[in-house]
């Protein structure tokens, strides 16, 4: 979708419910290595549940072309995220951009910001294009209006009237918004938006927020894109420079008050260059008080592909909530996808066409960064493996194979409950808790806009010893509201007291205008695909980092091939935990009791046969 048309909608959202939200977008300086590239994408998956309305990619000249098209495609495609492609058109002849232009929009880009670019007299003398307005031209030429044209802003250039009649001119060719190179004087940004509107020039104008994180980074940006530093705020970063967490806090505070003296002034927009650092920029949210506004503006609680044949996709399985790529890349290959429910794209037997599985949907595709630090260097029995869980719903390690990300907001309504059952052997690697009737402005679990309300049954899936799965399976089945599905590795023994193998909805949201299911389980999927990578990850991304015959091999192997996995929802949404005794946590607390009560006795057997 275009940038122009995403603040557009904003815009008018904002005046229909008289609410007086911002927007903001991200930017990120892409990397050529493979494991420095799969960390920034790490980053920007964690701050792209701030919900921006686009992220870029800086262009460089250290990365070729079909380099900056396939990580373009990493967020367009696979994450969902609206990136905006930055085009620069030094040393490019028009055959060139025509193909360049092609390329980005053979991926879904619909924007495209013209990077200003300063020309050497030899250079003015060869058939390259010399200037953005050729670049607007040649788009409008080609593509009409398919993409959103954004123009780079040196707020220090506009000094006559004469330079704003030029900027009006090259603006109506085609351009729909201009964004600022960073400053730190807000009255330049300010006048130089006044001298714009007084002309007519409309069009969105977005400031570029650049943090000052660190003396060194800081430096650097600030001279090769010499930016005028207010005399203040350079005393205060040289008194500083050889302290990074004063110097970090003194960037945060500046910042902050670079923005809040913008919002003074009506600006409702903010792009920020990361200099991909998630935790200073989510701190100057937070001080801007624009999490919370962010999350109400997701539509779904999971992230779209911005592939036009999704446009009305509003149902998933919840199996790959924490693998959306994995998932988006085993459904690409669909016609259509679920609009209303899950039930639409099943064919007349009820058979899903999923993708073949491969090895890279387990080592290369959305997979968590971690090593053997992350799971525990070496292992000396199934105690170990559990702790790693139990670690991680603690909050001590960042990621399990399984996700990649540290417990969400969601999950951590139910944290306490969630370490319990992993101290008690429940290998946990999905979950949510139950909603009843929560406004859909929630910071936890809202989705959808203002007005509505959410729903939840709660759900929990996890891998289980075998020796136990007969044990807590009995304690479910007479549970009229508890459905669950079971099975090993390869399928070949399966518990369920699921009658119809048809999809259970979990997730849904009630608004003035239609209802919107948004996340089922399904036992045919979770049978047929989703159990194959939920198992092959033990090995993939645990076991296989271990030397061959090594004993912590060989633990992570037994798992894989021994242990089942295990999904239950609890039908009830409406109890809380307190006001019934049939909910799933109650049920497995009954459980645990009986094991320790049979453990117990067994102890007291021990000591009396001793005596």
């Amino acid at each position: 979708m275009k940038l122009i048309e995403l603040i557009s909608e904003h815009q008018e959202r904002n005046e229909m419910l008289s609410k007086n939200e911002l927007y903001f977008t991200f930017e990120f300086a892409p990397l050529p290595n493979s494991q420095q590239l799969q960390r920034l994408l790490r980053r920007i998956e964690i701050l792209s549940t701030l919900e921006p309305l686009s992220i870029d990619f800086t262009s460089s000249k250290s990365l070729k072309l079909h380099e900056m098209i396939k990580i373009s495609a990493q967020t367009q495609l696979l994450r969902g995220l609206e990136t905006v492609y930055q085009i620069s058109y030094r040393k490019k002849n028009r055959k060139e951009i025509i193909y360049e232009l092609e390329k980005i929009k053979s991926i879904g880009i619909q924007n495209v910001m013209i990077r200003t670019s300063v020309l050497s007299e030899e250079e003015k003398q060869k058939p390259y294009i010399t200037s953005e307005i050729e670049v607007i031209k040649l788009i409008r030429e080609i593509h009409n209006d398919y993409f959103s044209l954004l123009i780079e802003i040196d707020l220090e250039l506009y000094k006559s009237e004469e330079d704003f009649q030029i900027l009006k001119q090259i603006i109506l060719n085609g351009v729909d918004l201009l964004r600022t190179l960073p400053f730190y004087d807000c009255s330049k940004f300010l006048n130089f938006r006044q001298k714009c509107r007084k002309i007519e020039i409309n069009c969105p104008i977005i400031p570029v927020i650049l943090p000052i994180n660190d003396y060194k980074s800081a430096t650097i940006v600030i001279q090769s894109n010499k930016i005028q530093i207010p005399e203040e705020i350079m005393n205060g970063i040289e008194k500083l420079k050889n302290e990074p967490e004063p110097f970090l806090e003194y960037g945060i505070k500046i910042t902050i008050e670079l923005c809040q003296t913008l919002l003074k002034h009506k600006v409702r927009g903010f792009h920020f260059i990361t200099l991909n650092k998630e935790d200073p920029i989510k701190r100057i949210l937070e001080g801007l008080d624009l999490i919370q506004s962010s999350r109400i503006r997701r539509k779904l609680p999971w992230r779209k592909s911005t592939d036009p044949r999704r446009k009305y996709e509003t149902v998933r399985p919840i199996f790959w909530t924490k693998r959306p790529i994995s998932y988006t890349l085993l459904t690409s290959n669909w016609k259509k996808y679920p609009r209303f429910a899950w039930s639409e794209i099943q064919n007349e037997k009820g058979v899903i066409n999923f993708k073949e599985q491969n090895q890279d949907i387990y080592t290369k595709i959305n997979a968590p960064n971690i090593s053997l630090k992350d799971l525990g260097v070496e292992l000396n029995s199934e105690y170990d493996v559990e702790k790693v869980f139990v670690d991680y719903y603690q909050g001590k390690r960042r990621s399990i194979p399984w996700n990649q990300n540290k417990l969400d907001l969601e999950n951590l309504i139910i944290q306490n409950k969630l370490i319990t059952v992993a101290q008690r052997g429940l290998m946990v690697i999905n979950s949510q808790p139950r909603i009843n009737s929560v406004s859909s402005e929630d910071l936890r679990v809202g989705f959808g806009g203002y007005g509505g309300y959410i729903f939840q049954k709660r759900y929990l899936e996890f891998f289980f010893k075998p020796s136990r799965i007969k044990k807590l399976l009995n304690a479910i089945k007479d549970n009229p509201n508890i459905r669950y599905y079971s099975t090993n590795h390869d399928a070949s023994v399966v518990y369920t007291n699921i009658e119809k193998m048809e999809p259970t909805t979990l997730t849904w949201g009630v608004f003035s205008h239609s209802i919107i299911q948004t996340t089922v389980a399904d036992p045919y999927t979770f049978h047929h695909s989703w159990r194959k990578e939920a198992f092959a990850l033990w090995l993939w991304q645990w076991g296989y980092k271990y030397k061959d015959g090594s004993k912590s091999r060989k633990i992570i192997q037994n798992i894989h091939d021994t242990y089942f996995l295990v999904y239950i929802v609890d039908n009830d949404f409406i109890h809380s935990s307190v006001s019934t005794e049939q909910n799933v946590w109650k049920v497995l607390g009954r459980l645990f009791a009986e094991e320790d009560k049979k453990k117990s006795k067994k102890v007291n057997e021990n000591n009396i046969n001793d005596k």
